[in-house]
């Protein structure tokens, strides 16, 4: 079994038609399709995918979108109340300080936001940050005082040590996708093996549709090339069973 731990089924690149393909193909090679919701439409679409027993979803605001929700948290819990039984995971979520730094305040606000409902509901965030590493340590540190939090760093490219240290420390979750994959990410790779010589938590992704992995680099990305990202890191690592914990319960039905 074989886990694409973040993508994006309702995004507008793909057709109706090639969603069904995507998750009949990833049924029929036994992977299980996380697809994270970056707005309420996106979560509307995402909710549809439920009904496939390998399709896991998750809710949130993408730190592009925060500025837009001018602080309606009513409708942001209401829609997880009701939905709560359907969600495996709060994202994605985060800080992006790189392309929208004029909204950082307000990233800053609904991040915390929902990391408060991590701990609430007792689920794992899938966090994208980027330019806002320490900013984001800081705050799930400052949440994980009160409880421990399942936090999920997506599409993880950090080489700061200090930066990978924390997430080790606190026994968070480094999540690698595509960039793995590429020919100049050496420095990458170096982490990645720091990481597991460390005994951090790995998972793979795709991001899809973006960050296509090599040899597909340029092209469409798909959650069942997850298979190309964990077979890299497998050989790289020279090791099968690099992924030893999981941010979800994975059900019998699995």
């Amino acid at each position: 079994m074989y886990i694409d731990f973040h993508c994006h089924l309702a995004d507008e690149q793909y057709r109706e038609q090639e969603i069904q393909e995507i998750i009949d193909t990833c049924q029929k090679e036994n992977i299980i399709i996380c697809s994270m919701s970056t707005d309420l439409n996106d979560f509307k679409k995402n909710l549809e995918y439920t009904k496939y027993n390998n399709v896991l979803i998750g809710f949130g605001i993408h730190p592009y979108e925060a500025h837009k929700i001018n602080k309606n948290y009513e409708k942001i819990e209401e829609t997880l109340k009701k939905y709560k039984d359907k969600i495996s995971f709060l994202g994605e979520v985060g800080l992006d300080f790189y392309k929208m730094e004029e909204t950082k305040k307000e990233q800053i606000e609904i991040f915390e936001y929902f990391v408060n409902l991590s701990c609430e509901y007792d689920l794992p965030l899938s966090i994208h940050t980027r330019g806002a590493e320490r900013e984001v340590s800081e705050i799930l540190t400052k949440y994980q005082k009160q409880k421990k939090i399942k936090a999920i760093f997506h599409c993880f490219t950090s080489t700061d040590k200090i930066i990978v240290n924390t997430i080790l420390e606190n026994d968070w979750y480094f999540e690698f996708g595509g960039v793995i994959t590429f020919k100049k990410s050496n420095e990458l790779r170096n982490i990645l093996k720091y990481i597991y010589e460390a005994k951090g938590k790995i998972l793979c992704e795709t991001d899809s549709p973006y960050i296509t992995p090599e040899p597909y680099r340029g092209q469409k990305n798909y959650p069942y090339y997850v298979k190309i990202v964990y077979d890299f890191i497998a050989n790289f690592l020279n090791d099968r069973s690099f992924i030893k914990q999981l941010p979800i319960e994975i059900y019998e039905r699995y």
